[in-house]
């Protein structure tokens, strides 16, 4: 650690991280096909819940690689070992929770394997204060919860996936010396950058909705749909990268620094999944849409589009306000970036599929519009005031 900065020093992600990402783009895809072929409340519901155990593996795993990875070489092999488990787990929701719940235990209880040998390294070389019984009580009891899920029938073996998780969640908020150290050791910029690879997947998802949807149903309509789609999918992107994220690094940094580890925490492993599961809802409304071009979009996918469109600002407003960011400026841009994108669906009904996805990108753009002027705004104030202070300084000085 820097002891001048008072953080973590900077690192990048790994080779190794980036395959293991290729596992997850097979789980977003499986997730939003399942929408695209029942676009229900249910079926959202469903996606949810059985796509958080999956996402918590994957924060786990890449928050003891961004603690230890850099220190132990053979966390590299670890990280690619953890891929059957949620290779599994998705190939189970593909084929049926109902049939194929063993096999979604099986790779639960995997990852955690995987996860107990990653900590167990630090703490049989002394490397930090990883105390025992939390290694074991994080790791090893909550694998063998999975594994007893896997000869116990619904709902039983669903409580005991809920109850895992929740144990997990529950030790996490513990505060004490090893969680402080652990998120003084974070490094930010690989947190942020798994992150938003992670992001890069859900929108690549929507892309690759969109041109297998229009491979297969070629049309002038599927084309404009597409079109549109990309449109859409591109502000959200912009968005992220161009906003959310540098704010967020440069919050997270201010929060390390002033040990609001609380926020660290938020921001990195549980608000994140709100983010990707919008963006996802996204991409299958998209991929419906390009199918579905030339008649109008059904009500369900209309509502799947708001709630994923809104639900990305929403979350990126959450974010600023747990990092500390001014409720005024935040709620500026939220509003807009509510109202717009819910409108715009609303107002869609009688219209077909691509002048939905028309009028929902011309929603966005409006939108950018929006924030480019609020921030243009922020920043005209910074500079009157940061004159104003220059020139109070000078007159202080001036001999009278």
């Amino acid at each position: 650690m820097s002891a001048e900065a008072g953080i973590a020093p900077r690192r990048t992600a790994d080779w190794y991280e980036l395959f293991f990402d290729l596992v997850f783009v097979v789980v977003v895809a499986i997730s939003a096909h399942l929408i695209e072929v029942s676009p229900g409340p249910g079926t959202v519901m469903l996606f949810i819940a059985l796509f958080f155990p999956l996402w918590w593996a994957w924060a786990n795993l890449m928050i003891a690689n961004n603690l230890y990875g850099r220190r132990f070489p053979v966390f590299g092999v670890l990280v690619v070992a953890a891929m059957p488990g949620p290779a599994a787990m998705a190939i189970a929701i593909s084929g049926g929770i109902l049939q194929y719940g063993w096999l979604y235990a099986a790779g639960g209880a995997w990852v955690r394997l995987i996860l107990l040998v990653m900590w167990l390294l630090p703490y049989t070389s002394r490397t930090m204060s990883v105390s025992l019984w939390r290694v074991v009580l994080y790791n090893l009891t909550t694998a063998v919860l999975w594994l007893v899920s896997i000869v116990v029938p619904p709902p039983t073996q669903y409580l005991l996936w809920a109850i895992s998780i929740a144990a997990e969640i529950v030790l996490l908020a513990v505060h004490g010396s090893f969680a402080n150290e652990v998120y003084q050791r974070a490094s930010v910029a690989h947190g942020l950058e798994r992150v938003g690879l992670f992001v890069v997947i859900v929108v690549g998802e929507a892309v690759y909705l969109s041109v297998t949807g229009l491979a297969a149903h070629p049309s002038v309509e599927g084309g404009a749909a597409a079109l549109f789609g990309f449109v859409v999918c591109a502000l959200l992107a912009r968005a992220f990268f161009r906003w959310g994220a540098p704010t967020a690094e440069a919050g997270l940094v201010a929060a390390q620094r002033a040990r609001s580890f609380g926020a660290m925490r938020d921001v990195i492993m549980y608000l994140p999944f709100l983010l990707v599961t919008a963006l996802t809802l996204v991409a299958a409304a998209v991929g419906i849409a390009v199918v579905e071009a030339g008649r109008p979009l059904p009500a369900s996918v209309r509502v799947i589009l708001a709630f994923g469109v809104c639900g990305f600002y929403l979350v990126n407003a959450v974010v600023g306000l747990r990092l500390a960011r001014p409720i005024r400026g935040v709620m500026s841009l939220l509003a807009p970036a509510i109202v717009l994108p819910c409108l715009a669906c609303l107002l869609s009904g009688g219209l077909t599929a691509w002048a939905a996805l028309a009028l929902v990108a011309l929603a966005l753009v409006l939108l950018e519009l929006v924030s480019s002027i609020l921030s243009s705004r922020s920043h005209a104030r910074a500079e009157k005031v940061l004159t104003e202070a220059t020139s109070s300084g000078m007159d202080s000085h001036t001999p009278r």
